[in-house]
């Protein structure tokens, strides 16, 4: 994978400033593997509880539990490390997992998407996905377990769309090395919403 101009490394030392009613404490901190992404991701219970007239309502269960784990297998052995609750640890994390989209554009059959890592801007070049593809994606991206009292349990797998990335893509910037897991998982997502928005505009033009 070709790298123009290196904004992410996930071989790199990470500072994270947290900050605090104490004040700021500084978190040293390695990138996590995907294998951890994925551990921490399937310890996340998501509860969807249905309220009626199409309205829901979504909590994350045991995130700060997971997060905390994560976080013991990730930072820095240091002397005179702050302390960092759960909760805290839950922010680092998230920190670290943040990617947020800036922009999707269609390029003849594939899709550029352009997002806000940790440490600046990256994209990637994602083929369109075959309805095949989605249908295959979303079958082992989540699973759905009913629960009493119109509740449902998701159990995400992030191994899916690491599976789908790799099929998909046609070039990343902005990476010195492989593009995280927990950033494929985005990028997919989002070239299959502007695969499903493609499909919207002729239908509501009709």
């Amino acid at each position: 994978m070709e790298t123009k101009e290196a904004v992410f490394d996930a071989a790199r030392p990470i500072a994270i400033q947290l900050r605090t009613p104490a004040g700021v404490k500084t978190v040293r901190v390695r990138f996590p593997t995907d294998e951890e992404w994925i551990d921490r991701q399937k310890k996340r219970k998501v509860i969807v509880k249905q309220l009626g007239r199409g309205v829901s309502e979504t909590t994350i269960l045991d995130s700060a539990e997971a997060d905390a784990a994560l976080l013991a297998k990730i930072r820095a052995p240091e002397e005179n490390a702050p302390e960092v609750d759960a909760f805290e640890a839950s922010r680092i994390i998230e920190q670290l997992s943040q990617a947020d989209v800036d922009d999707i554009v269609q390029v003849g059959d594939a899709f550029r998407v352009t997002m806000r890592v940790l440490g600046g801007t990256v994209t990637h070049l994602l083929k369109m996905p075959s309805a095949k593809d989605v249908f295959e994606y979303r079958r082992g991206f989540a699973r759905v377990l009913d629960s009493p009292y119109s509740r449902q349990e998701l159990i995400i797998n992030l191994a899916p769309a690491a599976t789908l990335f790799k099929k998909l893509l046609k070039s990343s910037e902005g990476y010195a090395g492989e593009v995280p897991i927990i950033y494929q998982a985005v990028a997919v997502k989002a070239a299959i919403d502007a695969l499903d928005g493609a499909f919207e505009e002729p239908r509501d033009q009709n």
